[in-house]
């Protein structure tokens, strides 16, 4: 099921009623102190039940919910407001204003993605695409007594609006369209679109020199073939650790360091990019008119996952590109087993290079 729809329970549904109600009667959220106070009457603890409902989101937001509120997860501030979102809305239940905002927003929401098509017609100067809210609602037949209600609302609906309250105007939100004929509809795509993709599956690595054989096979062929080898081979000491499991996250790091510097220092002729990998799908191209271009370039992509993952080590911030990263290898984030971590890098590494072994042979003159 979608989670944002799910059925609430007792605690959940009370904290929106308060809201709710209160936004229905003055137009405006209330302070997590006055949600608080009555919570806290009924028996609740307030701040636990926000925090306990469903979130939709990765790991660089907060995410999207049925409510928001200011300051931090376990400690809201006091004066900050208390939002509803469209989720949120969806839960209140038989009331007519209630829907007739959600129905608003949406159909708000549908003429923003519209204004879009505009870019179409200009692709060097960026075209006017803000759609006012106020304009909107007279000119769609709106229920416009609710025009306020909208536009609070649409100042926390992130993923399908950005809402300037200083100029009354809306252009798309996050998704990449938001044109839907339901609430229920929107709210399924909120859910598809921020929820984090399952890791790939972890490949088994039951040898421990299965890596550094297909580093080597991968050279020897590119020596065969392009009349070059490939591998500048790093010192003993280092190179051995490719074969040994790690058990803690200093030696996962070590591990990772020697197989990025292996990548980099891929003996391909040119200098841009810096990493030996990097050159390496458009020298093989070059070399080889006949290979499987789509393997080489995927292949090398995985590949690169694994400097990303050696970066967080110096940059440890969560990015869009880390998380990916993770996905690609089969990690979980953040990163709890480093031995299985370390094998499952491993095997992608020697996966990869083993398709780009493959292609070489196989686009032989």
């Amino acid at each position: 099921m979608n989670s944002l729809i799910d059925p609430l329970d007792g605690a959940q549904q009370r904290l929106v009623d308060i809201v709710w109600s209160t936004f229905a009667e003055h137009g405006a959220f209330p302070a997590f102190f006055y949600v608080e106070y009555l919570m806290r009457r009924d028996g609740y603890d307030a701040a636990a039940v926000l925090n306990s409902f469903p979130a939709v989101g990765t790991l660089l937001t907060r995410g999207y919910r049925a409510v928001g509120w200011w300051g931090s997860s376990h400690n809201p501030d006091r004066e900050g407001p208390v939002s509803l979102t469209m989720a949120g809305l969806h839960h209140v239940h038989d009331d007519r204003a209630a829907k007739e905002i959600n129905d608003a927003l949406l159909a708000f929401m549908g003429e923003c993605s519209r204004a879009q098509e505009a870019i179409l017609h200009s692709p060097f100067t960026m075209p006017h695409v803000d759609v006012s809210l106020e304009n909107y609602v007279k000119t769609a037949g709106l229920a416009s007594g609710h025009v306020g209600h909208v536009a609070e609302m649409a100042k926390h609906e992130w993923p399908g609006v950005h809402y300037s309250e200083g100029s009354g105007a809306g252009r798309l939100g996050w998704l990449g369209t938001a044109e839907f004929s339901t609430v229920e509809e929107y709210l399924a795509a909120v859910d598809a679109a921020l929820s984090p993709p399952e890791p790939s599956a972890a490949l088994p690595y039951r040898e421990p020199r299965a890596l550094l054989r297909a580093i080597n096979f991968l050279d020897v062929t590119s020596e065969l073939v392009l009349g070059r080898p490939l591998v500048a081979r790093p010192p003993m000491d280092r190179s051995s650790l490719l074969a040994l499991a790690v058990e803690d996250e200093a030696e996962f790091q070590a591990g990772l360091v020697v197989l990025t510097e292996v990548l980099r220092d891929f003996d391909v002729p040119g200098s841009t990019p810096p990493s030996g990998l990097g050159r390496l799908e458009s020298h093989l191209i070059a070399q080889l008119p006949a290979i499987d271009q789509a393997a080489v370039q995927q292949a090398v992509q995985s590949l690169d996952q694994i400097r990303i993952l050696r970066n967080s080590a110096v940059h440890p911030k969560p990015s869009p590109r880390l998380l990916a990263a993770h996905q690609a290898l089969g990690l979980a984030f953040p990163v709890r087993d480093f031995t299985a971590a370390w094998d499952s890098v491993r095997a992608h590494a020697e996966r990869e290079l083993h398709r780009i072994q493959e292609v070489i042979q196989a686009a032989r003159p």
